[in-house]
Order: C-alpha cells, then structure tokens, then sequence
C-alpha cells in the first residue's frame, strides 16, 4: 500500500512540475512584439487567400529551359513567381503527373529533382486533384530551407490546365497593443523563405495574385483569421504600416520571419480627395503604406505610397430621401476600376479622383449555352470604373433608325 501510495504521489509531482514549467516556460505577451513559430498551413483556411500563385500553361517552352528529365513525354510548361524572378517548371502529363521546377536557374533540368504527383480526394474544386511536394527553392545548406517550402497543385490531366502554388507553413504568434491582445500571422507568398515582400504597385497580374508576403491580424479576436473584400480585413497583402482605428504602426519583421515588432509611427501623409462631393464613398485599398477601409464623404488623409483600390461603393440621397447605392461587382472590382485602379498619395499633395456620375449604361452580352444570350447592364462611372447596375434598371431595345422594338425592367433570375 505505501509503495502505491509513492507511485501516486511522485505521478502527481510529476504532473504538477509538467505544468509548471509549461507555465512559466511559456514567453507572455509583450506589447508590439512577440516571436513567431512556424505552423503548418491550411490550404482551404482564409489565411491562405492572398498567397497563392495561378500557373497559367505557356503556349511555348522558355527560352531558359535547355533540356527536360529523362522520360519527360508529354511536358506542359509554365512560370512561377519568386521574390523578383520568374521560374520555369514544367509538368509531364504522361501518366502519373510528375514536376520538375529549375530552382537554380541554369535551364537544366535533367539534374533537377523530380516530384510525382500525390492523388488528393474530394477537394471543394474538384472530386479528386494532384498535389506536388513540397518544393523548395533554396538549397538544403540555406536555414531559410523550411520556410520556403510550397506545394504545386492541379485538377486535370488530361489537357494542360492552370495550377496553384500556395505555402506549406506560416508563422504565428501573440502581442499586445493598446492593452487588448491579438494573435497575428505571416505568409511567405513568394516562395523565397523570407518574410520582407512588400506589395508592389502597379499590378501586372490579375488581383488574386499579389505574389508578396501576407500581413494577417486576428482583430475580432474569435480565434480565425477572415478575408474580406468589402470591409477591413485581418488578411491583407504585406505593407509597411498597420492602421488601427486612427493609429498607424510601422510593421518590423525579421528577415527569417523569427519576430515581429508594432511600433507607433507617425507617417508622412497626403490627401486622397474623392468627387461627387454630395455622395458618401466608400473603398477597399490596397497599399505598399497600409491596407485601408474608407468611409467618406469627401476627402481623407492617407500615408504616403501607392494605392489600388479593390471595391468600390458610392451612395447618394435624392430630394426624397431615398438612398441609391452602386457598387463594383466582384468580377469587375479588380479589373475595371479606372482611375481606381492605381494612384498615389504624395507628402503634403492633394490626389483628386472623380468618379461616379454621369453614368454610361452599357450591355453586358454573353452567350451561354444552347443559344442563349445573356443580357445584363453595367454603369461606367467618368474615371472609367465599372459598377453593377442597380435591380429593376430599365432598357430599350432600338433599331438602326431609332425606333424602340422592345423596352423592359433588368430582373434577376
């Protein structure tokens, strides 16, 4: 019974000292810094929204490729993106899918490593896909080696098709700011195992593919982080500035994505003036300065660098009272916001941005299948930026000589 009653007590001595060393082991929370540990990344989690790549296939192989893997049949070429290089791959559809990527840039990719492709079941996309990795671009020897690790995925093979790049890790951590805590997070977006890739402006890709590092705060702090096109949103593309409330933070990350530091900044700024003066405004943008949600009625003072904005909604009141509301469309929000599109805020400078009416209404004409037309309209706004146009919008049908031949209501469904 006594060498029972030890077994127990020294179990619990044990259990006791487990906790507490977990306890005071533990780093507290510090305010505007924390250390970052590597955790592996969800490909479906909203976190990973902004850090995949789209691989479309190239209709010719790159000029930099001088030969292929031994038994390479069928190859499909593409190009990813990494840092400030685009790098060939290239994919054999004969058979098993099997990649191969010149991750030292010399065109020779017979001494390349091959990767054959995983079958992956019942992704939302597909009812099965193939995934490669994970891949690196960096050599074993470089410490930056795990970080920079990604996988290639794709949902066809029987024809060329496009893939997807996105990162197998991501950093995260805890901080302090203003008292309240906040759980943050980094994604290497580039491939290049470090975290210091800023958005760069003007876009030359379509918007899903920033191709930067990726800057998330869990601001509700419910525990995820949420991506949103329409409102402030805890996953946006890295800049140099963090806005809460009216309080920017310069954002200091260390090179192997180690720690994070918040500090108050006082940035220099311009003024972004948006027309009409008698509408309220409001903008997603994104920015090399500072992801922003506007809110205004007529101007805004705005950390200097260069902007894009994503979404757009203007909202004005007529003689009744009655308040019309006009906003981009997910499909064009990214593609035809005109002016929008790319502006900068200089130190101590106004930019002055009109947009709105007067309106031109113009057709959207898609054929679809079995010979049907769809018919839809869009505004165009005087900065050339493009807005769905508003339900129960009326329209005509005239000839070449005027005459009306049918006139109706645009009705969903």
């Amino acid at each position: 019974m006594t060498k029972r009653r030890w077994t127990i007590l020294l179990a619990a001595a044990l259990f006791a000292g487990g906790l507490l060393w977990a306890f005071c082991g533990r780093e507290p929370v510090q305010e505007g810094r924390c250390r970052l540990v590597r955790r592996r990344a969800d490909p479906t989690s909203q976190l990973m929204g902004l850090a995949f790549q789209f691989m479309e296939p190239l209709e010719d192989k790159p000029e930099s490729v001088r030969n292929l893997p031994a038994g390479f049949r069928r190859p499909c070429y593409y190009e990813i993106r990494a840092k400030d290089r685009r790098v060939p791959l290239v994919v054999d559809l004969a058979g098993r899918p099997t990649l191969c990527i010149d991750s030292d840039g010399d065109g020779v990719l017979s001494e390349e490593r091959c990767y054959t492709a995983e079958s992956i079941e019942g992704t939302r996309v597909s009812s099965r896909s193939w995934r490669f990795g994970p891949i690196s671009l960096l050599s074993a020897e470089d410490s930056r080696t795990a970080d920079g690790r990604f996988y290639v995925s794709c949902y066809r093979t029987d024809t060329p098709a496009a893939l997807t790049s996105f990162p197998a890790s991501f950093r995260t951590g805890k901080l302090r700011l203003a008292g309240r805590t906040y759980r943050v997070a980094l994604v290497d977006g580039d491939h290049d195992g470090l975290f210091n890739s800023v958005l760069s402006l003007p876009l030359d890709r379509p918007w899903r593919m920033p191709a930067c590092d990726v800057f998330a705060v869990d601001w509700n702090r419910n525990g995820t982080f949420e991506i949103s096109t329409f409102k402030q949103s805890e996953v946006v593309p890295l800049g140099r500035l963090v806005r809460v409330d009216d309080v920017y933070y310069a954002i200091d990350i260390s090179p192997d994505g180690r720690t994070l530091e918040l500090s108050q900044a006082e940035p220099q700024c311009g003024t972004l003036t948006i027309e009409p003066n008698d509408a309220v405004v409001e903008l997603r943008l994104w920015s090399d300065a500072a992801d922003q949600h506007l809110l205004q009625s007529r101007e805004r003072q705005l950390p200097v660098g260069k902007y894009k904005a994503i979404y757009a909604v203007i909202r004005r009141t007529d003689a009744s009272g009655d308040v019309c509301t006009i906003s981009s469309s997910l499909s064009s929000a990214f593609t035809h916001l005109g002016a929008l599109e790319f502006f900068t805020i200089r130190p101590g400078e106004t930019t002055s941005i009109r947009i709105g009416p007067p309106f031109v209404v113009r057709a959207d004409v898609q054929k679809l299948a079995s010979g049907t037309i769809s018919i839809g309209a869009v505004l165009i706004g005087c900065a050339g930026e493009r807005y769905d146009a508003p339900r129960r919008t009326f329209f005509k049908i005239v000839d070449e000589k005027g005459n009306v031949m049918a006139g109706d209501r645009f009705e969903y469904g």
